[in-house]
């Protein structure tokens, strides 16, 4: 794993945690029922496809260029994230 790939789990751990925080602070950080949990995890879903498009674009402009290891790189996260939605997100 280098260094890249590190940074961006990280990014994504500390992404969803402020996301997490900022929708619960109002509701006392616990989910009191399963529509606040519902709610929560659809967000949290919006937010892992997100990131997979913007991986997506990084792709195109890395194919473009020319530059196999940023696209695999992408790849790479994009499987990442694609596992997470295929166990948390498909209902």
């Amino acid at each position: 794993m280098n260094l890249e790939s590190s940074f961006k789990k990280a990014f994504l751990i500390f992404s969803l945690f402020l996301i997490y925080s900022d929708l619960f602070l109002s509701t006392n950080a616990r989910l009191k029922n399963k529509d606040d949990a519902n709610k929560f995890l659809n967000e949290y879903c919006v937010e892992i496809v997100n990131a997979i498009k913007e991986a997506y674009e990084t792709q195109i402009i890395a194919i473009e260029d020319k530059d196999l290891k940023q696209f695999n790189e992408q790849a790479v996260w994009i499987g990442g994230l694609s596992d997470v939605y295929s166990k948390l997100c498909k209902k």
